[in-house]
């Protein structure tokens, strides 16, 4: 590749990084449909140009293949097959980055060294608009700085990698007081950020780098000073008193470690009984069926479990293996292996990659090896404009629906992409009319049976039109799939209450004692959940409610 090629090579795939990185760190599947096209288009041109290209025959090239076709390859048996297409959509991008920069490997490098300026960038831009109550909810979240990935923790994640890249830097080549500013941006970013995790880190990785290298320990007071000062800085303006109170109380409320601990807990069973993975968004929607606590959370905070419970054990055990042989190669720079344990060990304590820029900072520092020329015959070159096409159909169409449900237009979300289970649900629970109610939690059941809130809704339609056993039935499923749903049971006891008092009237004592025999099983059902709930689960500030007042319990026995 020129010299010139090169240039542009590398300036558009750090404008595919940048934007990733400012559009929500690209969490969002409509992100990922954009940059899936937009790196497609480059990769159809790049092939008809050349008739070749290159690729890495090693670990590397299997883990990120395996990742990304394994999101699709769910979808045959994926708990929503809807939700898992999306899936596909998200981690398609991951890919063909990868492919790209196995182009012109040496351009890592560059693209490496200008992750500091792009920390620093998205940190004085997010502050800045974190002083305008307009601009706040983009780049904050409950008072702590989240960068325009909309999400402290990994916010905090990407800017200690860039730390350690600023602070690699000074040593290999010379003081540049531009990098000492990344390291004091980075510093007051984490600072703001609030995240425990990245502090610990922050610090454990301070000890590790200055243990490994002599020559650098006379730069640990130099950083220490740093951080002394933009303390001092963000106090004197009147924020870092505030965030300083925050971690203080985060640090003595221990429900979020807590809360950690059931999520993974839960996490493990879900697992084992879906060990070839459930799809994208299969966690949440099993989530509540098979949980042992109060909590909904769409990612589990470990993304080596995410992994397992998307797309199965053996993708995630590749992925990961992939990380761990490249931090003990012995081609890796000291930096890269300290890049890429901080990314490892976070990410063991959030979901860093779910972030599409995040994945893209992993694969700048794997250890790419055995890369090898491959040919391509012009039918090869037809295939891949044709996957060009296929794929640009399939991303506009899934990316738009997620765009729309996004922006809160739920029914043409469903009208541009029907497998959009997530803005069904958003407008089931706008619906008003029995009839329209049952027909779209149908339509939902249909492609998800694992959807508490349908079942609920088809026992309103049922109660409506005076189907009580009906009612009774999708009652039970909904409270079946979600038992820790404390307004289910009193809602179902409400209608047995009502219905018995109707037939009584109506002299049918058969169909009462029917009603009356299903509000006596409910305390046994409430007994059941209490059993299975872990002891983790009365340590997190949401507790489950599990018992009946007394008003309820003397409802069921007046019933008698």
């Amino acid at each position: 590749m020129a010299k010139s090629q090169r240039n542009y090579f590398y300036l558009f795939m750090l404008v595919v990084l940048v934007c990733s990185g400012m559009a929500g760190g690209g969490y969002f599947c409509y992100v990922s449909a954009a940059a899936s096209v937009i790196l497609m288009a480059a990769v159809v041109v790049f092939l008809v140009r050349t008739g070749g290209f290159s690729l890495s025959f090693d670990g590397n090239f299997a883990a990120v293949a395996v990742l990304a076709c394994g999101y699709f390859v769910v979808c045959l048996w994926a708990v929503d097959s809807g939700m898992a297409l999306m899936g596909g959509v998200k981690f398609l991008p991951v890919f063909l980055y990868y492919f790209l920069l196995c182009q012109a490997l040496d351009e890592r490098e560059r693209l490496i060294r200008f992750l500091p300026v792009l920390g620093s960038l998205m940190t004085l831009f997010s502050f800045v608009m974190m002083q305008f109550p307009a601009f706040s909810p983009y780049v904050s979240v409950a008072g702590r700085l989240a960068g325009f990935f909309q999400y402290p923790n990994t916010y905090a994640a990407f800017l200690l990698v860039c730390m350690v890249i600023a602070i690699y830097q000074i040593h290999l080549e010379h003081v540049d007081w531009m990098l000492v500013a990344h390291m004091f941006a980075a510093l007051v970013g984490i600072y703001l950020s609030g995240s425990r995790t990245v502090m610990v880190l922050a610090v454990a990785m301070f000890f590790l780098v200055f243990l490994l290298k002599r020559e650098l320990r006379k730069y640990a007071i130099f950083c220490a000073g740093i951080f002394v000062i933009a303390v001092v800085v963000l106090a004197f303006c009147g924020v870092g008193a505030e965030i300083y109170q925050r971690i203080l109380a985060l640090a003595g409320n221990a429900s979020t470690f807590w809360g950690r601990l059931l999520y993974d807990r839960d996490a493990i069973g879900m697992i084992a009984a879906h060990p070839s993975g459930m799809g994208y968004y299969g966690y949440y929607f099993v989530q509540q069926e098979m949980q042992t606590g109060v909590y909904s959370v769409v990612n589990v905070h470990n993304e080596f479990l995410q992994i397992m419970l998307d797309i199965g054990i053996v993708p995630a055990i590749l992925m990961y293996g992939d990380i761990i042989c490249s931090i003990f190669s012995k081609n890796m720079s000291e930096r890269n292996r300290v890049v890429l344990l901080v990314l490892l060990l976070h990410s063991l304590f959030d979901y860093d990659f779910q972030f599409l820029a995040m994945c893209f900072v992993l694969l700048l520092f794997l250890d790419v090896r055995n890369v090898k020329k491959v040919k391509i015959s012009v039918l090869t070159k037809g295939t891949v404009v044709v996957a060009l096409v296929v794929i640009t159909v399939l991303c506009g169409v899934v990316g738009i629906s997620e765009f729309l449900y996004i922006n809160r237009k739920p029914e043409a979300a469903v009208k541009v992409y029907g497998g959009n289970t997530l803005a069904k649900m958003e407008l089931l629970s706008q619906a008003e009319d029995a009839g329209e109610m049952e027909e779209l939690a149908d339509s939902i059941l249909e492609g998800n049976s694992h959807v508490a809130v349908a079942y609920s809704a088809k026992a309103r339609a049922a109660f409506a039109r005076g189907d009580v056993e009906s009612f009774v039935w999708n009652k039970l499923a909904a409270i079946r799939l979600a038992p820790y749903q404390h307004e289910e049971y009193l809602d179902y006891l409400a209608a047995l209450v009502y219905s018995v008092k109707l037939y009584r009237e109506a002299g049918d004592e058969e169909s009462a004692r029917f009603c009356v025999e299903r509000a006596k099983e409910i305390p046994r059902m409430l007994k059941a959940v209490k059993e299975r709930t872990s002891r983790l689960a009365w340590m997190i500030n949401d507790r489950p409610e599990v018992e009946l007042s007394e008003e309820n319990m003397r409802l069921i026995e007046e019933m008698e």
